[in-house]
């Protein structure tokens, strides 16, 4: 088969095309992945567009709750000094001028953030502050660095000699060799390693918790309400079933941030009253995320034309009552479109912001799209710990999705087409 010009360039156009969209669709995802990984807070990694320059788990642990033990490369000016002293966040520090030092143990951390690990070195810097290698020099322009941990007495052993070993009560001393500044070098610096030890300060084990929590009991919610509702409406003829009917789709035009008021009123007026509508709980939230199934109803109903009438009326033939032909008839055959539903509301409610952010107030209540916000504040915006908790919420979606993907293609066009 000949294929012409114009065939190879649409080939071609079709194919940059695809790449260009699944780099947009792709790229905000690698980038907030990458920022979780990253140093520090930093939108902009200067050194490395998309893989972080000097990779870190401390926002990853912080997000599992779980203590961050590192450290942070400082330093100090030796020139023109007989002596510095300073803590090097696992003790107090002596260093004197002819290179010795000693190291007394003066930390305020707990057993289970051991081990903590320091070092020191010199290092010579030219007038830009960039270090000067010698020979000898580390990879890093480090010379005659040496590693100090920070440890229980009984954990000695486990470190070998090229290690010097602290423990919580003790001192240890050793020497630098400091040698004359080579050439174009100005200023001669002691490196160091200041430990740290970061600890959680939000719970966002508990913020992840509840939203799937609410996720999950909402969706089931919407997909018994709107199931059976589609089913009266798609095979049981009433009174005034058409009306109500053009009333849920033009309620559903309105986008629901116009209904925040109305509803935050509702729930502070009648949580009074009754417990299960108080403002601050997790049963008022999914309460209010119930408002919206009027969609999904449409879907079902949509999905339940395409199934021949004939075998129900069979089975009112055999004296099956209308709730007999409903579930073990109609909802057997109606598992890709329950499916559907399922999936859409429960990915809705993990993204949800508004309506949470004002019925929920309680830190420990919060979901996690809500509490994620509390990272941000105008005066320290904590990008990376922001985005783990970022990445961490996509999580029970993918499983969901995964373990529901075989019913979400053929539920969503079998729904969309009659006979």
């Amino acid at each position: 088969m000949v294929k012409s010009t114009s065939f190879t360039a649409r080939i071609w156009g079709v194919h940059i095309f695809l790449i260009t969209f699944l780099f947009f669709v792709i790229y905000p995802l690698a980038y907030v992945v990458s920022i979780s990984f990253r140093t520090g807070h930093t939108l902009v990694d200067p050194q490395n567009f998309l893989i972080p320059s000097d990779p870190t788990l401390e926002h990853w642990a912080l997000a599992l709750e779980q203590n961050y033990t590192g450290m942070n490369p400082l330093k100090k000016d030796l020139d023109g000094v007989d002596q510095v002293n300073f803590n090097n966040g696992i003790g107090d520090v002596a260093f004197n001028a002819d290179g010795s030092w000693t190291l007394r143990a003066n930390t305020s951390f707990s057993e289970e953030d051991f081990p903590i690990q320091s070092y020191m070195a010199i290092a010579y810097l030219n007038e830009v502050g960039d270090k000067v290698a010698l020979s000898g020099s580390d990879p890093d322009g480090l010379i005659g660095r040496q590693q100090i941990v920070l440890d229980l007495p009984g954990q000695r052993s486990r470190y070998g000699a090229d290690v010097l070993f602290l423990d919580p009560a003790g001192s240890v001393s050793s020497e630098l060799t400091v040698y004359a500044k080579p050439p174009g070098a100005t200023r001669t610096t002691l490196q160091y390693g200041g430990a740290y030890v970061s600890k959680p300060v939000f719970p966002v084990l508990s913020w992840l918790m509840n939203t799937v929590k609410v996720a999950v009991i909402t969706a089931t919610l919407v997909l018994l309400l709107s199931t059976t509702s589609a089913y009266a409406f798609g095979r049981l003829g009433f009174t005034g079933k058409g009306p109500m009917l053009k009333s849920l789709l033009v309620i559903q035009m309105f986008p629901n941030t116009l209904f925040l008021t109305a509803l935050y009123l509702i729930f502070e007026k009648l949580g009074s009253f009754i417990g299960l509508m108080e403002l601050n709980s997790h049963s008022a939230l999914i309460i209010g995320y119930m408002g919206s199934m009027a969609l999904n109803i449409f879907m079902i109903i949509g999905y339940f034309d395409t199934i021949d009438a004939a075998m129900e009326e069979s089975a009112w033939i055999d004296g099956a009552t209308p709730w007999q032909t409903f579930y073990k008839i109609l909802l057997p055959l109606s598992v890709p479109i329950l499916a559907v539903v399922f999936i859409l509301t429960f990915i809705g409610i993990v993204n949800e912001y508004p309506l949470a952010s004002i019925l929920i107030s309680d830190l420990n209540k919060m979901t996690l799209a809500v509490g994620a916000q509390q990272y941000i504040q105008a005066q320290n915006a904590l990008w990376g710990d922001f985005a783990a908790a970022a990445v961490l919420a996509g999580i029970p979606i993918t499983i969901v999705f995964l373990i529901c993907q075989k019913f979400l293609v053929s539920g969503l066009t079998s729904g969309g087409v009659k006979g």
